[in-house]
């Protein structure tokens, strides 16, 4: 109680108002317990004299208790209104034997009244050092005994009072400095009171303290009812900021343990172990919603200032490390992607790896086998292989994208023979192509490692019916893969060129980079590759320079199926 008395007195205003309230209702109970006990003895004694006793304590009690009434607390009025109220009561019932008990009671009353005087703190103590004086001559006993002692009363009095406010002046510049940092930090700090919810786990819990972590994860309905109990004392601006709240009034109160989800609910469980296990700091990590209902990470540290209770002044910084986790998500998700990646790598390589292995022991072995036999498997290991340098090329080219030294050798570009040249050497088969195309100035490699790639994703992402379309608008020459498969989700469709993208999950899909390389190489020829849905289409456009510049679309294609 005593610290609670001292940090209110030296702490900001709001806390000294508290300080007042608490004064003068204690004030007020004790003195009307008093007066009712002086009067219940005086009844069952019959003592008269009691009752006399008991008007003292009673005007005390209707002093403050007027006070309340009329939402006036002043502590200093309350004890000082007490001082005259002694003062007067022993003149009239006085006796020598509580002369010395009533001198020091007045003493010590006015001396604790004026620390609860803000201003004109020296002239309220000259005019109570001059009535300390007087008093004892209203009171019984000769003059010199009663100048004695007034003097006597007046100087402790003013001795005690610069004692006290001394004191009070250098705790006050003190906190003042505190407050000042406290307030204009640029962290986000709160103060927190989380005596009562430690009193609560302690009601709850009584096992080792040690196991009181798996409790509280065992048991969410302790740990929200405890939280409950929590208190947010003060908040600085900066915290009144970075919550997104109006004011700080907004976040001082107690907490809402009813809206701990199960995201952050293990971050106040270690909170609330931490001060069961006796330790004065913490430092965690827990996602919050902020007062405008954005969701933010923040980092708290906590540490326990309290010099009474334990847990009953908890200073918490803030920091707003949002950032931080995003990039830890991030470099999750980033080797989530690798691990990926590389099953997905072993996958596609092992399959024409393990085809071609399987064929050249065919090949080696002991059978007899005719020079077609022979033809035909040396053709299957060459498609084999085959596949395998296209995936190997896709990845040099996502690799060396990464480091800028893709090469590009543009020049005059027949499209409809590379178009053709993809489509024999993938033996597809493809319901609709061009009667012609014009001519791009592109890299003929990079254009057909696009054109593979895009028919390769139609067979196996597609429909059955795959078509290609060409023209050419103004200085570009264009040319669409379509096919009327299912196509790729709305909310997929901004990752599918990214390295690695995939609208598809599971081992045995593509590693992901074809598109992603494929519209590389594409802006590296000055050209693009885009993805939209047509009814009931796929559509993979690309574009290239013309080598001639048209002002006019034309729209060249013929329907042929082609072996």
């Amino acid at each position: 109680m005593a610290t609670r008395i001292a940090e209110s007195v030296l702490g900001a205003s709001s806390d000294l108002s508290q300080l007042h309230r608490r004064v003068v209702r204690v004030g007020a109970a004790s003195a009307w317990f008093a007066a009712s006990l002086l009067l219940v003895a005086g009844v069952l004694s019959d003592n008269q004299d009691l009752f006399v006793e008991a008007i003292a304590p009673a005007l005390a009690a209707g002093l403050m208790t007027a006070q309340i009434v009329l939402k006036t607390e002043s502590g200093g009025v309350a004890l000082f209104g007490s001082a005259i109220v002694v003062m007067v009561m022993h003149i009239v019932i006085g006796n020598p034997n509580t002369l010395l008990p009533a001198a020091l009671a007045l003493v010590v009353i006015c001396a604790i009244g004026i620390l609860l005087i803000d201003s004109r703190q020296m002239q309220t103590m000259s005019v109570l050092a001059v009535m300390l004086a007087l008093a004892p001559q209203f009171w019984e006993g000769s003059s010199i005994e009663a100048l004695i002692l007034g003097v006597v009363m007046s100087l402790s009095f003013v001795m005690t009072s610069i004692i006290f406010l001394s004191i009070r002046n250098a705790a006050t510049t003190l906190n003042a400095r505190f407050q000042t940092l406290f307030e204009d930090s640029p962290t986000a700090v709160m103060e927190e009171d989380w005596s009562e919810a430690l009193a609560y786990v302690r009601s709850e819990y009584t096992g080792r303290p040690d196991r009181i972590r798996p409790f509280l994860m065992a048991y969410p309905a302790v740990v929200r009812r405890a939280v409950s109990r929590s208190r947010i004392l003060r908040v600085n601006q900066a915290a009144v900021d970075l919550l997104e709240a109006e004011s700080a009034n907004d976040i001082q109160g107690n907490r809402d343990g009813s809206k701990l989800t199960d995201e952050n609910i293990g971050a106040f469980a270690n909170a609330l172990a931490t001060l069961y296990e006796g330790m004065t700091t913490f430092e965690q990590d827990v996602p919050v919603m902020t007062l405008k209902g954005r969701r933010i990470w923040l980092q708290a540290r906590g540490v326990d200032t309290s010099t009474g209770d334990p847990a009953t002044t908890i200073l918490v910084g803030l920091a707003d490390v949002t950032h931080i986790k995003a990039r830890q998500e991030a470099m999750a998700e980033l080797v989530r992607a690798k691990d990926e990646f590389i099953a997905k790598v072993s996958h596609e390589l092992r399959t024409p790896l393990t085809a071609v292995l399987g064929l050249t022991t065919e090949m080696t072995a002991m059978e007899p086998m005719s020079d077609e036999e022979r033809s035909e498997l040396l053709q299957l290991v060459a498609g084999q292989a085959q596949e395998m340098s296209y995936i190997v090329e896709d990845l040099l080219v996502a690799s060396r994208t990464e480091m800028g030294t893709v090469s590009i050798d543009s020049r005059v570009v027949d499209l409809e023979v590379e178009l053709q040249s993809v489509i024999d050497g993938l033996g597809m088969d493809v319901a609709e192509i061009p009667d012609t195309i014009p001519e791009a100035m592109a890299d003929p490699g990079r254009v057909r490692q696009v054109l593979r790639n895009l028919l390769t994703n139609a067979t196996r992402y597609g429909g059955l019916r795959i078509r290609v379309m060409a023209g050419a608008l103004f200085d570009a020459v264009w040319l669409e893969v379509r096919d009327n498969g299912e196509g790729v989700p709305h909310d997929l469709v901004s990752t599918i060129f990214e390295p690695y993208g995939t609208a598809h999950t599971g081992v045995n899909v593509s590693v992901g980079l074809g598109l992603s390389v494929s519209r590389q190489l594409a802006e590296l020829m000055k050209g693009s590759l885009t993805y939209r849905r047509d009814g009931t289409e796929s559509v993979f456009r690309l574009e290239l320079p013309l080598v001639v510049k048209s002002e006019q679309a034309l729209p060249l294609h013929r329907s042929q199926p082609v072996s």
